[in-house]
């Protein structure tokens, strides 16, 4: 009798693929992972489960990045045509030439959407909505949504996007969760991050994430030059295409309240978002409805307050809102997002009890979400 397997396919493997893949323990005789990086926290990669190496992805630039996508996806069509032409398959949305595998092959399949193609792209303006590469795309996307057994996909927001491609009852909601056996609060005191940058006495606003075109970070840098209290200090970590940007606006505007890093290691991961007295989530104004960053978890998990800069009706916006765990403000309220954090730092009981909301919030988005995949 032959074997029944599961192939997972996604370029960047990280704590929420490697939990679902684990979810999947004892539903097939194998599983198997092509992917180009693993980065696993608290809990390991099942090590009865397959790796198949693939080229990481390169968010360096947009060419790095369609080329990294590129040749990910050619190793991972040979690799199924060949070797896994029978097992069923669990797509991600990453690399997003994803989409085009079933045309190629007759695989089963279920597909994660973390990112919605070609929408993402045209509206970071990377191309024309009316372009024939985004109508070619989106025509793609709904013969193979079509096949899917299932498809998955983070908020409701994006399950109306979707709903564009596919009839909303194949679609699914599950909300990606954080890391509470790696990420814990810890104490400034104890915090050897805060220790090395000599940040004790500050209140710390922190950016940690992806410096990309949806993330308009660079307002901090605005914000920071209209914030008077000297106990408040900005700190930016993270890489992307606007890290040179940022770099350059802080240092023409010659601020001693901001700081850029670049990507910390993995296992200084609970001390660097435990510095954050307040964490700051952006999303552009096209890209509002397309995504909860996962950061947003993480900084839960370490009971932190959120800043939210983004559309009125994301689903951001009303993630904060539900859970009480900071505020949220639109692009252009300036005047706004600075009283507001004047405010949490002067106010120590409001900033205690949205720290205590999100450690409490944390506590609903555990790996068990996991097991809806399966």
């Amino acid at each position: 009798m032959a074997k029944k397997s599961i192939v997972f396919l996604n370029q960047s493997s990280g704590y929420l693929m490697i939990d679902i893949i684990n979810a999947f323990k004892g539903r097939y005789d194998e599983r198997i992972l092509i992917t180009g990086m693993l980065n696993p926290r608290s809990s390991p990669l099942d090590n009865e489960v397959k790796l198949e190496w693939t080229v990481a992805y390169n968010r360096k630039n947009t060419l790095t990045r369609f080329y990294t996508w590129s040749r990910a996806f050619l190793k991972a069509l040979v690799l199924i045509k060949i070797k896994y032409k029978k097992s069923e398959l669990f797509l991600v949305s990453n690399p997003p030439f994803s989409v085009f595998l079933p045309l190629f092959c007759r695989n089963p399949f279920k597909f994660l959407i973390y990112d919605i193609f070609p929408d993402a792209m045209a509206d970071l303006k990377l191309f024309s909505k009316s372009s024939l590469l985004v109508k070619i795309w989106a025509k793609v996307n709904r013969k193979v949504f079509k096949r899917a057994e299932k498809i998955f996909t983070l908020t409701d927001g994006m399950k109306k996007k979707l709903s564009n491609y596919v009839t909303p009852e194949k679609i699914k909601v599950v909300s990606i969760w954080t890391d509470d056996g790696l990420l814990k609060p810890v104490a400034k005191k104890e915090n050897p991050f805060i220790r090395e940058l000599e940040l004790e006495d500050k209140f710390i606003v922190m950016y940690s994430g992806n410096l990309g075109k949806s993330h308009p970070v660079e307002i901090l840098v605005e914000i920071a030059k209209r914030i008077a209290d000297e106990k408040i200090f900005f700190l930016i970590i993270g890489g992307g295409d606007k890290y040179q940007m940022i770099r350059e606006k802080i240092k023409t505007s010659d601020l001693k309240n901001i700081r850029l890093l670049p990507w910390q290691p993995t296992e200084m991961l609970p001390y660097t978002l435990s510095a954050a007295d307040l964490a700051v989530v952006t999303l552009d104004k096209d890209a509002s409805n397309l995504s909860i960053p996962s950061k947003t978890f993480d900084f839960l998990s370490v009971g932190v307050p959120i800043l939210g800069i983004s559309d009125s009706n994301s689903d951001l916006s009303k993630f904060i809102k539900v859970h009480e765990i900071g505020s949220s403000f639109g692009h252009e309220e300036l005047p706004d997002i600075i009283n507001y954090i004047n405010r949490l730092s002067a106010t120590p009981s409001l900033h205690a009890r949205f720290s205590r909301n999100s450690l409490s919030a944390s506590r609903k988005f555990t790996a068990d979400n996991a097991f809806q995949f399966v």
